[in-house]
């Protein structure tokens, strides 16, 4: 739904889909599967950025938009384009809290896989994940470090913040990164920090010039 042409869909599958994609049957075992992102499902981050949006945001989904407003040279802003809701996500109230605080755990919490986001002024939440590549038969018996670049899984890091009142959700995708706390989680911390710094009116970093070479004595006649 964003204004860019070549946006790429997601596959939620189903199993009508399943049916005529494979001709095989939907297995039960598939439909938990799908329910945690396994099996069959095909996402892209801005889906996932998305829908992180609507489960701490209260249920709601919103068309993504690149352009806020129109200015004039001038300054005169020409137009402006508000927040366009597409709907509701299923899910009460109460579910959607107790996702937003497991959320907050992941990064917050003694045990939690995305630690290293944690910001001392900022409540991050946030969720990692990790992409197949390809099927674990290629990879079977293989170490780690082992498996060929092209086959390791992609790193996923999905987030908001703060986590009292959200304003800002990023999702980040490392290719091949492996793990999403230690390659994709960094990622965002860094953009949360910078955004809240210049939020909060820190001004951007000049550009370091080398210093002046001393001015040398002039010799006197």
């Amino acid at each position: 739904g964003i204004d860019l042409e070549h946006e790429k869909g997601g596959i939620i599958p189903s199993a009508a889909w399943k049916q005529q994609r494979y001709k095989e049957k939907w297995q039960d075992g598939e439909t938990l599967s799908v329910a945690i992102g396994q099996g069959y499902v095909l996402t892209t981050p801005l889906q996932i950025c998305r829908m992180t949006a609507a489960v701490v945001n209260g249920g709601t989904l919103y068309r993504p938009q690149l352009v806020h407003s129109i200015t004039a040279p001038d300054g005169k802003t020409l137009k402006t384009f508000s927040p366009a809701s597409e709907g509701k996500i299923l899910g009460s109230a109460h579910s959607l809290a107790l996702i937003k605080e497991a959320l907050v755990g992941v990064v917050n919490s003694a045990g939690g896989t995305a630690k290293v986001v944690a910001l001392p002024d900022v409540l991050i939440g946030g969720k990692t994940g990790t992409a197949q590549v390809v099927n674990l038969s290629h990879v079977a018996g293989m170490s780690e470090k082992s498996i060929p670049y092209k086959y390791r899984d992609h790193a996923w890091f999905t987030s908001f913040a703060p986590a009292e009142n959200p304003e800002i959700a990023i999702t980040v995708l490392v290719e091949h990164g492996q793990h999403g706390g230690s390659a994709a989680g960094p990622v965002a911390k860094a953009v949360f920090k910078r955004y809240f710094e210049l939020k909060n009116g820190k001004p951007e970093n000049p550009a370091e010039a080398p210093l002046p070479s001393p001015a040398m004595d002039e010799k006197e006649e």
